[in-house]
């Protein structure tokens, strides 16, 4: 309970005005639509934020792990292509480069193809190691990476517009939750407390 319950009700509003303004069905507005273009923008920045995690939270350590030369060489590309993907996506806001509606499901096919490859040739070179056993599992997860991988960069199951769907939702959720406990917070009136007494 606190006197500040009402923040809560204003945040809560907030986030469904923003829900609203972030709305695909917006994108084909006039002019006067001044927001129009912030779903994709939104989305767009989303996707350069979960590129540059990747990069630093699984990337980069894998970057700096021990391993076969030729392994070591494909992580370096496989770290350039990200980074160069995520700083297009950065400059994707300038409107120097534009990656279309189908950017979430091609990059993450590219990730998972990128990462099924470079750990079969992981398999491939730890075969018969004593000290570096490939487990049998783990291939399998690889190949699968690989097939999964091509077949949603070749067929993208799902457009940006998906994505910017369910962060829409996500918000609408959020929104509904700060109301919900804008209500929890609202401190006992006076006369209810003296009732009690």
């Amino acid at each position: 309970k606190t006197k500040l319950f009402w923040l809560y009700f204003v945040f809560g509003i907030l986030l469904i005005i923003l829900g609203v303004m972030l709305m695909p069905v917006w994108s084909k507005a006039g002019d006067w639509c001044f927001f129009k273009s912030w779903g994709m923008e939104v989305v767009n920045i989303a996707i350069a934020a979960a590129i540059i995690c990747y990069i630093a939270l699984f990337q980069f350590r894998k970057l700096m792990a021990k391993s076969n030369q030729v392994v070591k060489i494909l992580t370096i590309i496989e770290f350039i292509i990200f980074v160069l993907i995520a700083l297009g996506y950065i400059l994707n806001q300038f409107k120097v480069f534009n990656f279309g509606d189908t950017g979430a499901c091609k990059i993450l096919g590219l990730g998972l193809w990128c990462r099924g490859v470079i750990e079969l040739f992981r398999a491939y070179y730890y075969r018969g190691s004593e000290h570096n056993k490939y487990p049998l599992y783990w291939l399998i997860v690889a190949i699968l990476f690989v097939s999964v991988g091509v077949w949603l960069f070749v067929k993208p199951m799902l457009r940006d517009v998906h994505v910017l769907w369910v962060l829409v939702s996500v918000i609408y959720l959020v929104a509904i939750t700060c109301i919900i406990d804008g209500f929890l917070a609202k401190p006992a009136s006076k006369n209810t407390k003296k009732v009690k007494t």
